[in-house]
């Protein structure tokens, strides 16, 4: 299934969709000029607001993805409209900025007087994004400002942003400490606020519109409030372990956005059943691993479904203390190995073991190391595993000295 041929508009996120700072995703320029060359259409929306949207158009067509000023949506535009419906300026109101020129000029185009230095102290509104020049001073000055009554918005919550070097503080690292500082909770323009998808919605004609973004907590979650489906790639922000941890899961699952032009089998994921066991063991028996306690995980078990009763994967989890847990069991059928329907597979088995408190997942592989090194398992010792890991009978009797020891953290359960 090619996803793409289902939709004739699209919602891209950019950073972590797109590019990853300076440089773009491979394949992700192609498959935008491809989809804009078969007359699709599409909305740029990004939680970053430190430039005006021509800025993003203009790297856009840089990377040869095309790209006008009119298809992009910030939160630095969302910040302008949110000000516009809860806090209308009046006159001698005075606001102050910690971020880029773009949310500068949101401010000033939704009727505040923007101010810095000593004047800042005694704004009336306070607006903070992504500031990479941000300075104690700033964080001082907005502090009193909110603690003597300012209003305080954020441009979007985001702790991290997507760069060449890996993830840098974002704007909700600078929003936290002015949270600490003030108790104050800000009101919020990003996603997964409305406000972004609502003028995507509006550039779109009413949509509707396959939403790609690489966060669950804001693209995924903002396209479930609108109704619209989504997509989450796994080439920016989310690991496969945060995805086995949140408690809201997208339509598809993409390893990059070119997935959108790849024939791919989008298999629903979710817990074995008792008809689904000879299947499963069928497909452990091919991919040459033991199948003879298939009935005994069969509540540990997840399964990749693509089209009715049509089993294409299978992952498993074992207890293994109290808050470990040992990933087994995995297998894909032949005709869709590298089709990402494994990965899935292991992120349904992951999840089942985050929803019993599991916190760590171990596993021993013999010749899947690159696979599960994807996935986001890193290879350790094993004098750094656990003793009641290490005392699971797979452990200690099925695997063989020359397995690779890999481990898996799983953060709290979270959107």
């Amino acid at each position: 299934m090619i996803l793409a041929q289902g939709f004739q508009c699209f919602v891209l996120d950019l950073d972590g969709v797109v590019w990853t700072g300076s440089d773009p995703i491979p394949g992700s320029p192609d498959t935008i000029r491809a989809l804009r060359d078969a007359g699709r259409r599409f909305a740029f929306v990004t939680n970053n607001s430190s430039e005006p949207a021509s800025t993003f158009a203009a790297k856009l067509a840089s990377m040869g993805a095309g790209g006008d000023a009119s298809e992009v949506v910030t939160s630095a535009m969302a910040t302008r409209r949110l000000l516009e419906a809860k806090i209308p300026p009046t006159p001698g109101r005075t606001g102050f900025v910690i971020g880029g020129p773009g949310l500068v000029e949101a401010v000033r185009e939704a009727g505040f007087t923007t101010v810095e230095g000593e004047a800042a102290a005694v704004a009336s509104l306070v607006v903070v994004g992504i500031d990479v020049a941000l300075t104690y001073d700033k964080l001082r000055l907005a502090t009193l400002a909110i603690r003597r009554g300012a209003a305080f918005v954020a441009a979007n919550l985001d702790a991290t942003l997507p760069s060449e070097d890996g993830q840098r503080p974002g704007a909700g690292a600078i929003v936290a400490a002015l949270r600490t500082a003030t108790g104050v909770e800000p009101l919020v323009a990003g996603k997964p606020e409305p406000y972004i998808l609502q003028i995507a919605r509006e550039k779109l004609d009413g949509g509707p519109a396959l939403v790609v973004g690489d966060r669950i907590s804001t693209d995924i979650v903002a396209a479930k409030a609108l109704g619209w489906p989504s997509a989450l790639v796994l080439s920016g922000a989310t690991t496969l372990a945060e995805l086995a941890a949140a408690t809201v899961w997208p339509d598809a699952i993409l390893r990059r956005l070119s997935d959108l032009l790849v024939d791919l089998p989008h298999p629903r994921v979710r817990p074995a059943a008792g008809p689904d066991l000879p299947v499963v063991a069928t497909l452990l028996h091919d991919g040459g691993l033991q199948a003879g306690d298939v009935r005994e995980r069969s509540g540990r078990t997840a399964v990749a479904e693509n089209g009715r009763d049509t089993l294409i994967a299978t992952a498993a989890w074992d207890p293994a203390g109290e808050h470990a847990a040992l990933v087994r069991s995995v297998a894909v059928a032949p005709a869709y190995r590298r089709k990402a329907a494994g990965t899935l597979a292991v992120a349904g088995a992951l999840r089942m073991a985050a929803r019993s408190g599991r916190r760590e997942a171990y596993l021993a592989t013999v010749d899947a190391e690159g696979f599960f090194a994807r996935c986001g398992f890193t290879t350790i010792e094993r004098g750094d595993i656990p003793d009641e890991v290490l005392a699971h009978p797979q452990m200690s009797r099925e695997c063989p000295s020359t397995a690779a020891l890999m481990r898996l953290r799983i953060p709290a359960t979270s959107t």
